[in-house]
């Protein structure tokens, strides 16, 4: 089979590790970079990356598409590519959140606090894109 990827987990290392706005997390059991909460690590086994805007008590490891993304283009413009997407499911979420208070509690406070988290996923998103 013939590698139609642009990069490899490797590459990507490569990358992360020369970019200077990537912040080193080394431990003694693992390297790690981290740029724009998606991280990077390298174990003496493996290369994975993690996105760490995903809400949870762990880490989650990126699925399969979104590896493929960083395959297409590289580690700074994959970590951008991927965090489009986390902003626009969490801008949904909060979305559903809002026309659940309007609907249901109608809590003032509550709704403000909704709107203004969304109103910063926005901007966020639209940082990404300039």
């Amino acid at each position: 089979m013939i590698n139609v990827w642009k990069h490899s987990l490797e590459t990507l290392w490569e990358n992360a590790v020369a970019d200077r706005k990537a912040v080193c997390l080394s431990t003694s059991t693992e390297n790690s970079y981290i740029y724009k909460g998606i991280k990077i690590v390298k174990t003496d086994e493996d290369i994975r990356i993690y996105n760490t805007r995903k809400l949870g008590m762990a880490y989650k490891e990126i699925p399969q598409e979104e590896y493929e993304v960083f395959f297409e283009f590289g580690f700074r413009e994959g970590v951008h590519q991927v965090l489009k997407n986390t902003y626009v499911e969490q801008i949904s979420k909060l979305n559903e959140k809002i026309q659940g208070e309007v609907n249901t509690r109608n809590n003032k406070k509550h709704y403000e606090s909704l709107k203004v988290k969304r109103e910063n996923l926005i901007n966020k998103y639209s940082n990404l894109n300039k």
